[in-house]
Formats: C-alpha cells, structure tokens, sequence
C-alpha cells in the first residue's frame, strides 16, 4: 500500500508539473526516495543553518538577491505563504506542499520554474539537504521545532 501511495504522490506532482503550463515548468529534479524522512526539524538549526551556510552570501543584507532575505530571524517571515517577488502566482513557502513551493524547486530541479538553480553557480545543496528542506515544509513549515512528532502514521516524502 505504502508504494502506491508513494508512486501515486510522485504522479500528483509530475501531473501538476504537466499542466501548471510553461511558465511554471520545472525539469532536472532530483529523486529524493532514498534519503530517510526528517519529522523533527529546528528551524533554526536545520534550515537558517542551511541558508547561513549556502544561501546567505547572496540572500542578505539592504539589496538580496531576487528580493529574498534570508538572515537569521526574518528568513521565516520572508518564505512562508510569501509569493515570489518575480512572480506574484508562485509562493516561496507552501507550508505542507513542498511540490508547490518555490524554495523547494530551486534547490532541488536543474531547471525552476523561475530563475535558475540555487545555490547560484556553485554546487547544489546534498540530497540530505534538500530532503530536510523538503521535510520541513512538508511538516507544516514551523517556525520553532514541534515538541512531538508530527506526521508519524504515514510517510510525507515520496
């Protein structure tokens, strides 16, 4: 049953990559089945701790990179259920929906939607990484660590 749940997560969203049109069009997207989930993630540890060490040197400071800041204490603010700066019908941060979150799709598919892969020219986040990330939007997107563990029943990751 497990598998096809997992295969049918996986059609959803090459589905939706199919008919969302050209403009919203991602290709190059790396599998993610391998990596094992994440259902307690510390936003700031795990994920400002990604940004700080990838993304920041772009992302931060009076004029970032794409409009997005990504330092440490308005990072949070700055994705979730925020729409892009470049396009106002995409959402950085689609809390519980990874596969319609922009963040998500511009580290992990060769080719977004929107823009080009991040980190920009330099080596893409590890799968673990971007599992993580994918796992903590995935899980509601919190902006402190939950104090149980949420989605425990069933998988969140296909």
């Amino acid at each position: 049953m497990k598998r096809i749940l997992k295969g049918f997560s996986r059609l959803l969203v090459a589905v939706f990559a199919a008919t969302s049109g050209a403009a919203f069009a991602q290709s190059g997207c790396e599998s993610l089945d391998a990596i094992p989930v994440t259902y307690q993630i510390s936003y700031q540890a795990g994920i400002q701790g990604l940004f700080n060490t990838h993304c920041t040197e772009c992302h931060e400071g009076d004029a970032p990179s794409g409009g997005l800041d990504l330092s440490g204490g308005i990072s949070w603010s700055n994705l979730v259920y925020h729409e892009s700066s470049q396009n106002s019908q995409l959402t950085r941060v689609l809390p519980n929906s990874p596969e319609l979150s922009l963040l998500f799709h511009k580290i992990n598919c060769a080719t977004p939607e929107l823009g080009h892969r991040m980190p920009l020219f330099r080596t893409p986040l590890t799968l673990e990484e971007q599992a993580l990330i994918y796992d903590w939007i995935a899980g509601g997107a919190p902006a402190v660590q939950l104090d149980e563990v949420f989605r425990a029943e069933f998988e969140i990751r296909n």
